[in-house]
Formats: structure tokens, C-alpha cells, sequence
């Protein structure tokens, strides 16, 4: 019984990630074409695209090969959704600073920024050649997340709290969380590496709910670009009602 759950669990647990992930990139993709702001525009393309990296970073199977060409490739996901996620944090800081008005600057961005870039590329240009050296490709996925977790929730919670843009505010809190979930994935590596799985697959549901949360955080972080509220009641008799238009 325990041996044919487990391969159930592993598959439900993709399934629903994957329908998560794609759900949250198609609202970016739909809720850019009604929107008219180009920030607004900017900010759900960009959403969309990092939700398309993030399915493939998660979905596209690891190679059995020890070829270096081939494990490139394969990291080249990861470390696109890495550094393309590190991009739009730093193009949403000036953003976000414009929508303050008082114009404050945030964590000195405009000098941190470039210490930042660079460490984060180290990191991942490290993760890669560990990977070659080591045969076991996506060992060091975790460094790179938790690196651009810790760079970048701080200026994006920071500018929401700043920010007197409704719509951006709430964009940019969503943003923050998406970044903080990150850590989860370090902590489930951790305590995978720390327990002692009897089956495999059952390890992998920890990283699926973790992924579950940050398909939502991202998918909330698009429609706060397009937040839908209630329409006012019209009362009947005045001039929008539509017994005011008859005669």
C-alpha cells in the first residue's frame, strides 16, 4: 500500500503545482493586456515571465549524464529565474521610490544595488561549476534563492510600506512574500538533509507545498495590479439609474 502511495503522492503533488504556477503565469499574461498604466503593464509581464521560468526551472527533468555541456543546460533555468527575478526587483526600486512622496530613498539602492549584482552572479556561477564538479546538477539551487531572498524581500516590503500607490503597494507586499518563501526551500533541504527518508518521493511534497505558496504569492501579486471592487449601488430615480432614462 505505502509503495504505490508514494508515486501517487509525488504525481498529485506535480499536478497541482504545475495547474498553480501556470495559473498565476496566465493572469499575468491576461490581467497585462486589460491594464493601461505602463508600470502596471511592466509589473504583470514581468510576473508572467517569472512564473514561465519557474515552471520550467521546476518541471524540466534533471540529465543523468556527467557531461559538463549538458549540466550547463541544465542549470541555465535556475539562474535565468534567479538573475531574471533580481532584475525585476531592481527595476520595481525606482518604480516603487516614485510612487513615494517623499521620494525616499530605499536601503541606499542606488548604491547597494551593484554589490548585490555581484554577489549573486558569483553565487551562481559557483553553484554551476559546483555542479559540474560534483555530477549532481541543481546541489546548490537553495544558495541562490536564499541569496536573492535576503537582497531582495527588505527594499520590496520596504517600498510597499512607503509606497501611496494602492495597486503597487499591495503588488509590492505580494512580491516580498513570494521572495520570503524562498527561504522555505532552503528549510526543507535542510531538514531533508537532516531526516531519514524511507521513500524518496515523500520528501518531495515539503518542496510542493513551498512551491504551492509561491505560485499564490505571485498570482496575488498580479491581480493586486487589477484589484476588482464592488460597484456602488445606483438608487433608483437618479440621473445613472436606468428608470431615470424613461419617459
Amino acid at each position: 500500500m505505502s509503495g504505490s502511495l508514494g508515486p501517487a503522492l509525488l504525481i498529485l503533488t506535480e499536478v497541482v503545482d504545475s495547474a498553480a504556477i501556470i495559473y498565476a503565469a496566465y493572469w499575468g499574461f491576461a490581467i497585462r493586456r486589460a491594464l493601461v498604466g505602463r508600470i502596471y503593464r511592466n509589473q504583470a509581464l514581468w510576473l508572467g515571465v517569472l512564473s514561465i521560468l519557474l515552471f520550467l526551472t521546476v518541471f524540466v527533468p534533471a540529465p543523468t549524464t556527467s557531461d559538463a555541456v549538458i549540466i550547463v543546460l541544465s542549470d541555465l533555468p535556475i539562474v535565468a529565474f534567479t538573475l531574471a527575478f533580481f532584475a525585476f526587483v531592481d527595476s520595481t526600486v525606482p518604480v516603487a521610490r516614485r510612487s513615494d512622496p517623499r521620494l525616499r530613498n530605499i536601503l541606499h539602492w542606488d548604491k547597494i544595488r551593484f554589490v548585490a549584482w555581484g554577489v549573486l552572479v558569483l553565487v551562481e556561477m559557483l553553484g554551476v561549476y559546483s555542479d559540474i564538479m560534483t555530477e549532481n546538477t541543481g546541489s546548490n539551487d537553495v544558495v541562490g534563492l536564499f541569496v536573492l531572498a535576503v537582497i531582495g524581500a527588505p527594499p520590496m516590503f520596504i517600498a510597499a510600506s512607503r509606497s501611496m500607490d494602492r495597486s503597487l503597494r499591495g503588488s509590492l507586499k505580494w512580491l516580498g512574500l513570494t521572495l520570503l518563501f524562498f527561504l522555505g526551500i532552503l528549510l526543507v533541504a535542510v531538514g531533508e538533509s537532516a531526516a531519514d527518508f524511507s521513500d524518496s518521493t515523500y520528501s518531495s511534497v515539503p518542496y510542493g507545498v513551498v512551491l504551492l505558496f509561491i505560485a499564490y504569492a505571485l498570482y496575488k501579486s498580479t491581480r493586486s495590479l487589477a484589484p476588482i471592487n464592488r460597484l456602488p449601488a445606483i438608487e433608483p430615480g437618479t440621473p445613472s439609474s436606468p428608470d431615470a432614462t424613461k419617459t
